[in-house]
């Protein structure tokens, strides 16, 4: 008799990524409460979610106006990391009388707190080679309110991450599928009593999928007195590969009601879905309801450096450009 074993059931309350306690603290420096490459791989596996956090970046950078200690290439660079980590931060460089010189971006995904509060620079996990240490006031550190510890911000697409996952899961499955030969494996099933180990060993060998596939052949013969005709059966439904397109719509939506961006000014169209004629309203209730408290949470800066660095520029419909 030939056992096979499946896997046990996983909860899905208790997802690695979106259950934690605390903010660990290690070697005096506090780590966040989800892992930084984390986020940014998921701003990697999906082409949508990606999309919208810079189209959002793209938005609010060409809304506000900088004073010239801070350039635009910086400003990009945290709305970036503010968007994908909920924490951007900005080195504040001053000269001997304390005014401001220079505000340079700190990449967000190598910045920590420190048991003093103070930020350090650390891009190596397991030594201290680049460290650098900054002293009080010299880190502005803009973060996305979380309820659950004040250390660090939690960006607002947390809650979609497991959606953002199965877009991609979805999408691995379906490249292999083609890659398989447009099946998901097959159960050899014979009934040969005279069949030798070395016969069965060959035919194993056979069936093993290529390097880099993801699925699997079986193979059982159960010996009997009779001999019978193998059988090629599929494993499990090869029908199933018809809701990749369900998953991916169900996902895409997922997302979209996370960024809260309108379809019609991403320039995205989708099937079913019929877009608003009106764009210039679509633009001015995108631009007071998501970039308006964005520009406001950019303005906290000023305050901070105690000089107007970022402004809002006023407001130009669509009908204006040209």
């Amino acid at each position: 008799m030939i056992e096979i074993e499946f896997s046990k059931p996983v909860s899905v309350m208790n997802s690695d990524i979106l259950s934690y306690l605390e903010v660990a603290l290690m070697d005096g420096l506090y780590e966040p409460p989800i892992a930084l490459d984390t986020l940014a791989k998921a701003l990697r596996v999906n082409p949508m979610h990606s999309s919208a956090i810079e189209f959002k970046r793209n938005t609010l950078a060409y809304a506000v106006s900088v004073n010239e200690v801070l350039s635009r290439r910086d400003l990009k660079r945290f709305i970036q990391d503010y968007l994908t980590f909920g924490n951007g931060y900005f080195q504040v460089v001053r000269n001997l009388f304390g005014q401001v010189v220079n505000i340079k971006h700190l990449p967000a995904l190598y910045m920590r707190r420190r048991e003093d509060l103070g930020y350090s620079y650390k891009p190596k996990a397991y030594d201290d080679d680049g460290r650098i240490n900054f002293k009080r006031d010299q880190v502005f550190h803009l973060a996305e309110y979380d309820i659950a510890q004040e250390i660090y911000g939690m960006p607002q697409h947390v809650s979609g991450l497991t959606s953002i996952w199965l877009n991609d899961d979805a999408t691995l499955f379906r490249r292999q599928y083609y890659r398989n030969g447009s099946h998901a494996g097959y159960l050899l099933y014979m009934n040969e009593p005279k069949m030798t180990e070395d016969t069965e060993k060959d035919i194993r060998n056979k069936l093993t999928a290529k390097e880099g596939m993801a699925f699997k052949n079986l193979f059982v013969n159960s010996r009997g007195k009779d001999s019978k005709p193998p059988e090629l059966k599929p494993i499990g439904q090869v029908e199933a590969k018809d809701s990749f397109k369900d998953v991916m719509n169900q996902t895409t939506n997922d997302v979209l009601s996370l960024h809260r961006v309108p379809l019609e000014l991403m320039s995205v169209r989708r099937e079913g879905i019929t877009a608003s004629l009106d764009l210039s309203k679509v633009d001015r209730i995108f631009h007071k309801n998501e970039l308006l408290p964005l520009i406001d949470s950019l303005c906290e800066l000023n305050e901070f450096v105690g000089l107007d660095v970022v402004e809002a520029n006023e407001y130009e419909g669509l009908e204006s450009v040209t």
